[in-house]
């Protein structure tokens, strides 16, 4: 029985972790992409705008690099130090997310993965439009899987320039 309960906690601190991930990435979204780091940024809305297929690495790349740093560690606390399990279960419902968000924004979105860009459901065309008014008003949505939960009106456009 103890097994089941371990496995049942590691399962829900995933998800927990998965579900705050849309709310961290709102907040690098919002706050840092559209902040401090614009510059890393911007590029990334440029090339949507120009509607220039991606090849290789964007400067925007670097933003789920540094997350990625930041779940290695924590994988490395998880495993190596004593009642840090826990973390573990952190990482990997982090690189779920991941996962998911490299699927839809990369692959769905923006057609940077092979065969993924015409994935027809109303799920995906929602998720594209959500994505693709971020692009031309540089305001809401900044979330990814859920973003109408960002959506609403008189959001302060971010400093970054709109599609032109």
């Amino acid at each position: 029985m103890d097994r089941f309960a371990d496995i049942a906690a590691f399962v829900a601190i995933a998800i927990a972790a998965f579900v705050a991930m849309e709310f961290v990435t709102y907040a690098a979204h919002r706050w840092v992409m559209h902040g401090p780091l614009e510059k890393l940024h911007n590029g990334h809305h440029r090339n949507a705008a120009r509607s220039v297929p991606k090849r290789g690495l964007e400067s925007n790349d670097v933003f789920p690099l540094a997350f990625s740093v930041v779940v290695m560690a924590g994988l490395w606390v998880g495993f190596n130090v004593n009642g840090m399990s826990w973390l573990v279960a952190v990482c990997a419902g982090v690189t779920l997310y991941g996962v998911a968000y490299s699927l839809v924004h990369d692959g769905v979105i923006h057609g940077r993965i092979p065969g993924m860009s015409h994935l027809a459901s109303p799920t995906a065309e929602r998720l594209t439009a959500a994505h693709h008014t971020h692009h031309r008003t540089n305001a809401e949505p900044y979330g990814m899987l859920w973003p109408q939960w960002s959506m609403r009106t008189g959001s302060r456009p971010s400093q970054v320039p709109a599609e032109r």
